[in-house]
């Protein structure tokens, strides 16, 4: 600043007086302003005022006026040039419409690289489909306030091309390694039946995953053989059941009824995940690697699946009590599991010193110029380049083109107005396909037919989650066991309690409970949960007719026989939780669900018409999300990965326009 004041009033350069009003980082307000001078040389504000702006986004401050005044009047008969911001209008070079990891990603790129950017999300926070919520302090039961995910709670993948590993690498936050490293392990895992409170066999546990390996290789040799032309439009359901009758038929060993249900919970969080396996194309697994291991005469072989099970069991053991604490590299790859969630991580990391303006819900999107006008432009501005006219007509002429450069409006629902040089649209799958009236948006020219194709195809699923936290005296659940899964293929459970949350169960929930819940309340929908964790541990200690190593042993990895006492529960009560949150990603309006799937009909091609550029050659809005990444699909990673693609894009083409108007040679 004080080069800027010194050049000012220097009577050999300066003409004019350029006065900007900034509001500090904690205020949207204009009344909250101050005034700063500096140089302006003739009338081209434009290089003195991304200087300006550039000085100012860097000290939290943000540009909402801008004032013209003679030098010889100093700061005395200011002229308003421009409202640039600070209520109903803002003038800024790129908008990001959604404040999740794509966006925030994008923006905080962006501003590094000196472009003048701003946030809007619909929600009053940010962070998206990260979000992570605090339960209360409950100091007479001993109880901290602790935060959990809600949303994604994990960083997959942890090697150094994961640009999310790399900033945990230098913020680090408290993680966990995941049980088996994958997120929710069904290997590394305990299960027990809900109807009878028994729990199965590691050998069962062993023999299924055997077989869940085998399908799924032979289900990505099905769907090659199906090609591109049927695999979008044959459901994974059929695949799935063609290649388990297919291993079924060469082995003279089937699973028991309990061994089945085991076997059909893992294909269905494998393959369906989000969706209902009928509902999700067969496209993808057919580019999936094919496993050269035969695995039928280990399947089919007693002595193999025992030796496993024991390397299985000690595999299980290991992963109790787990080790929480700041991010090692040292503990490998694999997932983690983040223990004070995304928010005071990545959210907060990516989100500082950004203007992000909540509560902001886009209804339209307007490209002011057809890509017509837009060629036309770019055309007259390239003959331009190779004229010998006048230095002076050239000047006359690239103002000219900087004039017709078409621009974005943004408008949203509480009327406010925005104008921009590009639009980053980084909202999930689910607000583009949806009408919802709360955060639809609509484009003005339409998107192109074949992005509006990717956006219908493609289909964003429900993942969602039940967060219950019993009194600390009141556990009732193996304690140190991290992955905990029923039978019921509705839940799969995350015993936070091991992780060091006091009293804290975090339930997985999948297609078709996760879409609705059927319909239930929050109540409900616990009552539910807790019927399966009473089946599961709420039951008298049983009598076993035979001992548990002796039903390891056998074929069918069924147990014993149990006393007929067995089936009667506790006579105490069921405890209550003290607090419970139950997750609708799929109702969320800004959400509309979780992630994104191939649906039925649905190509990986399509991912990439849905993250192109629009128009094509001329582009002023621009696409980021999970939904948009073919490497990262479903994942934060994909999300911020996009998001750092999207800006580039932008940068790119800001330095394309640059050259073809400078340029003379």
């Amino acid at each position: 600043f004080s080069l800027l004041k010194s050049l000012a009033f220097r009577g050999d350069v300066a003409t004019s007086l350029l006065v900007v009003e900034y509001m500090r980082e904690d205020s949207l307000r204009v009344g909250q302003t101050v005034r700063i001078a500096g140089l302006t040389k003739g009338k081209d504000y434009n290089g003195m005022i991304g200087i300006v702006f550039g000085e100012l986004n860097q000290r939290g401050r943000y540009p909402v006026m801008l004032w013209e005044a003679k030098k010889s009047l100093g700061l005395r008969g200011c002229n308003l040039l421009r409202v640039l911001g600070g209520g109903d209008q803002m003038r800024a070079r790129v908008l990001v419409v959604g404040a999740g990891a794509a966006g925030l990603a994008a923006a905080k790129f962006l501003q590094e690289h000196k472009v003048s950017v701003a946030v809007l999300e619909g929600r009053p926070r940010l962070g998206g489909r990260t979000f992570t919520l605090e339960l209360p302090e409950r100091k007479s039961l001993g109880l901290r306030a602790d935060k959990v995910d809600l949303g994604a709670s994990y960083i997959h993948n942890c090697n150094e091309s994961n640009e999310v590993y790399n900033i945990a690498l230098e913020e680090k936050p408290c993680v966990s390694v995941g049980a088996g490293n994958r997120w929710a392990d069904t290997e590394c895992a305990r299960w027990f039946d809900e109807k009878t409170g028994e729990e199965m066999p590691v050998l069962s546990n062993a023999k299924v995953h055997l077989m869940h390996w085998k399908i799924g290789a032979r289900m990505t040799r099905i769907a090659k053989e199906l090609g591109a032309a049927k695999a979008p439009t044959t459901p994974i359901s059929e695949v799935f059941e063609q290649a388990k009758q297919s291993l079924y038929g060469r082995n003279k060993r089937k699973l028991t009824k309990e061994e089945d249900r085991m076997l059909t919970t893992i294909m269905t969080r494998m393959w369906g995940y989000v969706s209902n396996m009928d509902n999700t194309a067969s496209e993808l697994v057919r580019h999936l690697p094919q496993d050269d291991v035969d695995l039928n005469q280990f399947i089919g072989s007693k002595f193999y699946n025992m030796q496993y099970s024991m390397s299985l069991d000690v595999r299980v053991q290991k992963t109790n009590r787990p080790k929480v604490g700041p991010l090692d590299p040292k503990d490998g790859p694999g997932d983690r599991l983040l223990s004070n969630g995304y928010g005071p991580f990545l959210v907060r990391y990516l989100s500082k010193g950004l203007r992000c303006i909540t509560g902001k819900s886009v209804s339209k999107i307007v490209l002011n110029n057809s890509a017509t006008g837009s060629s036309s432009s770019s055309s007259s501005s390239s003959s331009l380049s190779s004229s010998s006219g006048s230095e002076r007509k050239k000047k006359a002429m690239m103002r000219a083109s900087k004039r017709k450069r078409p621009q974005v409006t943004i408008r949203c629902r509480d009327g406010s107005c925005y104008t921009c040089d590009y639009v980053l649209c980084a909202v999930p799958l689910g607000v583009l396909q949806s009408k919802h009236k709360d955060s639809s948006i609509f484009f003005d020219p339409p998107l192109p037919p074949k992005k509006q194709n990717a956006i219908e195809s493609l289909g964003s699923g429900a993942h969602n989650k039940i967060l219950v936290r019993f009194r600390p005296d009141d556990v009732f659940w193996p304690e140190d066991t991290p992955q905990i899964v029923p039978l019921d293929q509705r839940f799969h459970i995350l015993n936070l309690h091991a992780y060091g949350k006091k009293g804290c169960l975090c339930a997985h929930v999948w297609p078709p409970f996760a879409d609705g819940w059927d319909g239930k309340t929050d109540e409900e929908v616990v009552r539910e949960l807790c019927e399966v964790l009473k089946g599961m541990f709420w039951r008298r200690k049983k009598k076993k007719t035979t001992s548990s190593s002796s039903s390891s042993e056998n074929d069918d990895g069924s147990g014993g026989q149990d006393d007929p006492d067995a089936e009667a529960f506790r006579k105490e009560p069921f405890p209550t939780p003290l607090d419970y949150v139950v997750a609708r990603w799929d109702s969320d309006p800004f959400a509309l669900g979780s992630y994104s799937y191939l649906k039925l009909g649905a190509t990986w091609p399509q991912i990439e018409d849905l993250a192109r550029p629009y128009p094509a050659k001329d582009p002023h809005i621009f696409f980021a999300g999970e939904a948009t990444s073919l490497e990262g699909i479903q994942c934060v990673t994909g999300a911020y990965k996009s998001g750092l693609r999207a800006a580039k894009q932008i940068l790119a083409d800001i330095a394309n326009r640059r050259r073809g108007f400078i340029h003379t040679k």
